[in-house]
């Protein structure tokens, strides 16, 4: 007799295979529509375009690294996007397939089927979508709907966008929804995302003076004033929760909650000669959810940054302070669905391995004070610094803090420090070099809650070799010095271009004295990427360190995996 659980996972399987034979006969029954109406407009105004994207990793169990034996043998995301374009309408869907997740993803998001489907009707001052929409809102304090698959996010809203343009000058946007979340496995109705019974709405303002005020055109100067608010409603009087008191007391409490918890943003933005000033403010009621520990205070967020550039040179200059403005449509979600606004980091986004190794996150429900800043100068060809190519030069610097018991004060404990010194010098036709020294503090306990203070100190050195226009070779060698964490590190890669369409390429990342878990571990990488035309396909082989994947902010944790990646991608 078959366990419950066999009978539960083959339930599963069968809802999923359900689901994607719902959707095939969605994209089946749109795609010859679409085709006819494209022939009978010989391709001059009706277009069908289209993506299809396959990560997939063979998993193998490695004890040295820490890589288990995952419960499905090929685990995999699988994203296929359909669209129809118009001069006045646009129309697409996306399908989504991910049996058994790959690894770092939440288990919520194990399942498949449609995820995003929309109508768009455009006209000479404004545009209406019906469906699943994105957008943002000044710089993203309140509102950033968007989708970043390397992180598993996808916070779309399931209603509807109207953007207005009724005089020049004036842009209104308004949108409202439910907002997408995880999959829902056992409910016979859904063949979708889980959407929450819980509402977001918002609308946008803004007034571009300068389109009113000739002398200003006439001057070059730019100026930009908006405006935004967003609400969410969630039908939920109280919660019961765990809260912890000094001496760590753990009891339950019963928790007020407000149903509909709103905030505004207010900005500006002024340009002229090459001179960028932004200002801008946002305000959040108090709303106490499972993130900031169920704290009634308000959150609020500010930002001031002065840009200036011209031909070889640009410096800007950021300010920011928040404080408690978690935003989320479910109170209760923790996870990394369900984020209706974003918070820029302020520190640089690197690329290469080892200066990425300890990557930050906005502290969104305790707060910061975080300051950047970066100076860029080429010298031009034929200079003494500039040589025979030209030299260009980066110093870039940020540092973040924790808020103080005043507005203006910050707290003695450091978050993250980075400064880092960019040189880029093309030496001959062929050769090109690019270094790179870093130093960075990275609070351990604050962004992953468990460890200490980290200091680092990195160097890179990345030339790259054109041989010729069908041959070109790339080579990193990178090194970071620690006394803390897991020690120091050394980091070599070796890419082979060929014909524009093959690249090989090698990398070992390898420890050389850290703690007794840590020393002598090697991560290597092997890979070969193939692209004809639209087609791109890339197999490797080898180990990926635990860790965490940023992007503007945003991470997503990452544990250690050995096996066969392979990834397909195909756009028309």
């Amino acid at each position: 007799m078959p366990s419950v659980g066999r009978l539960s996972a083959d339930y599963r399987l069968n809802r999923i295979k359900r689901s994607m034979k719902k959707l095939l006969i969605v994209i089946l029954s749109i795609l010859p529509l679409a085709l006819v109406a494209q022939e009978e407009n010989s391709g001059e105004k009706v277009t069908v375009v289209g993506a299809l994207q396959h990560n997939g990793l063979f998993a193998l169990e490695d004890e040295e690294i820490g890589a288990s034996k995952p419960e499905y043998p090929y685990l995999s995301n699988s994203y296929l996007d359909l669209g129809i374009r118009s001069k006045y309408v646009s129309a697409g869907l996306r399908g989504e397939l991910m049996l058994a997740p790959m690894p770092g993803y939440e288990t919520n998001f194990k399942g498949g089927g449609l995820s995003n489907i929309w109508v768009k009707g455009e006209w000479k001052w404004g545009n209406i979508t019906i469906g699943d929409v994105y957008g943002q809102f000044g710089s993203g304090f309140i509102l950033r709907l968007y989708e970043e698959r390397s992180l598993g996010v996808d916070n779309a809203l399931r209603g509807g966008k109207l953007e207005l343009t009724p005089y020049k000058g004036i842009r209104f946007q308004a949108l409202g929804g439910k907002q997408r979340r995880y999959w829902e496995m056992y409910n016979d109705k859904a063949w979708g995302f889980n959407y929450k019974q819980d509402a977001v709405v918002g609308a946008n303002l803004e007034l571009q003076i300068d389109e009113w005020i000739p002398k200003m055109q006439e001057t070059g100067a730019n100026l930009m004033i908006g405006g935004s608010w967003v609400s969410k409603y969630q039908d939920m009087d109280t919660v019961l929760a765990s809260s912890y008191v000094e001496g760590g007391y753990l009891y339950n409490q019963m928790y007020n909650l407000p149903k509909w918890v709103g905030a505004w943003d207010a900005r500006a933005n002024f340009q002229m000669n090459g001179w960028n000033a932004l200002v801008e403010y946002a305000y959040k009621a108090n709303d106490p959810c499972m993130q900031n520990h169920y704290n009634y205070d308000h959150g609020e967020a500010v930002m001031a940054s002065l840009s200036y550039s011209r031909s070889g040179m640009s410096v800007i200059v950021q300010a920011k302070r928040s404080q408690n403005m978690a935003f989320r449509s479910d109170r209760q979600e923790i996870g990394i669905a369900g984020n209706i606004n974003h918070l820029p980091a302020f520190a640089n986004q690197h690329t290469y391995a080892l200066a990425a190794l300890y990557p930050y996150a906005t502290q969104m429900e305790t707060g910061e004070w975080a300051i950047q800043g970066e100076i860029r100068y080429t010298w031009k060809r034929k200079t003494k610094m500039g040589g025979k190519y030209g030299t260009t030069l980066k110093l870039n610097a940020s540092h973040v803090r924790g808020i103080g018991e005043t507005w203006f004060s910050s707290s003695k404990e450091a978050y993250y420090t980075d400064v880092n010194l960019e040189l880029n010098k093309k030496l001959t036709k062929q050769w090109t070099l690019n270094a790179m020294l870093m130093y960075q503090t990275y609070n351990k306990q604050v962004v992953e809650g468990h460890g200490d203070l980290i200091r680092s100190g990195i160097a890179v050195a990345d030339v790259k070799w054109a041989i010729n226009s069908n041959v070109q070779m790339r080579a990193e060698l990178q090194y970071l010095f620690t006394k803390q964490d897991e020690g120091q590190w050394l980091h070599a890669l070796y890419e082979l271009s060929l014909f524009k369409q093959l690249m090989l390429s090698f990398s070992d990342t390898y420890n050389i004295g850290g703690t007794e878990a840590s020393k002598n571990l090697n991560y290597y990488q092997v890979n070969a990427t193939y692209q004809k035309g639209a087609h791109r396909l890339m197999l490797g082989f080898g180990r990926t360190r635990a860790g965490y994947n940023c992007s503007g902010g945003v991470c997503r944790y990452v544990p250690a995996q050995k096996g066969v990646s392979l990834t397909y991608n195909f756009t028309w």
